[in-house]
């Protein structure tokens, strides 16, 4: 090989790292291009989406379009401006447990005490609402900022322990606790929803699922329990005399009325019965033997020819 030769496989080395560093810089171009821009994507994305959960609504604060916005989002991936914020309200059922033990949605010992007539009771609630998808906006314009969790957790659950007591004082321990409890439950529904009205919260089931006595008044509730099954008792026992009594009266009219059938009938017999037809039976009946001694009286064959 030649010194030409030699010159000229160098000049090909130079152009071969030429061109592959003309190549990485080309790469390292397109990714410093890249990058800012997949960065500024996903922030437009974060900033002009939100994501609303299943069974859920969002209502939209906009701090430049007069606030509370009268429409809602509804679930699913939703655009919105970076200017916008949202809060989610649920407009399918959700269930709260308030009990005296950890369940999910309560936290450790959450029952409440109730006012009843003649006592208090301790009760676990468990209740199932929503929001009115309608009433929305002006909850949200009425409690700006909170969404329907929040709502629920530091407005409502407050209120719940005075209105349910509104409903059971009403009744006594006794009641609340065994006897009507399916009656208190229906007018503890009925109440709740007219007072939840103004919050656009819709109540369903509403239910004390259990109640807890003290010892005296479980105790009180016993000793009424034992008196109301005696007088129930003894009404029984009257009831059963006086069917008893009813169906003597009964049974004497009965026979009352059959001698006097008896005795009615034998009245129109007699009535029937006159001399000719004595004598006639007395005929029918006579063997043809005269009787031995007869006196002026026996006269029967007398007027045969008659």
């Amino acid at each position: 090989m030649d010194e030409n030769d030699v010159i000229k496989k160098e000049e090909e080395t130079v152009n071969k790292k030429k061109k592959n560093g003309n190549g990485g810089s080309k790469i390292l171009k397109i990714v410093l291009i890249v990058i800012p821009l997949l960065v500024i994507l996903s922030i437009l994305f974060v900033t002009c989406t939100t994501t609303i959960k299943q069974g859920h609504v969002g209502a939209v604060y906009d701090r430049f379009k007069k606030g509370i916005q009268s429409y809602t989002l509804s679930e699913g991936i939703n655009f919105k401006t970076p200017w916008q914020s949202i809060n989610e309200f649920p407009i399918s059922i959700e269930t709260v447990y308030m009990s005296k033990d950890e369940r999910e949605g309560s936290q450790l010992d959450e029952s409440i005490i109730i006012s009843c007539s003649d006592g208090s009771l301790s009760a676990d609630l468990t209740f199932s609402y929503r929001f009115r998808i309608e009433d929305i906006p002006k909850v949200q314009r009425q409690y700006r900022g909170k969404d329907g969790q929040e709502i629920m957790n530091t407005v409502l659950r407050g209120q719940l322990r005075s209105w349910i007591s509104e409903v059971t004082k009403n009744y006594s321990t006794m009641e609340v606790h065994l006897t009507k409890k399916e009656v208190v439950n229906a007018k503890l529904t009925e109440h709740l929803n007219k007072k939840a009205e103004k919050y656009g919260v819709m109540f369903e089931n509403v239910s004390l699922a259990e109640t807890r006595a003290s010892k005296e008044v479980q105790a009180a509730i016993e000793k009424r329990q034992q008196i109301s099954q005696e007088v129930e008792q003894q009404r029984l026992q009257l009831e059963k005399a006086e069917i008893a009594k009813q169906a003597a009266q009964l049974e004497a009219e009965r026979k009352v009325i059959q001698a006097e059938g008896e005795k009615k009938a034998n009245e129109i017999k007699a009535q029937g019965l006159d001399d000719r037809i004595l004598r006639e039976k007395y005929i029918n009946k006579w063997d043809g033997k005269l009787p031995q001694v007869m006196d002026s009286n026996s006269s029967i064959l007398n007027n045969l020819g008659n």
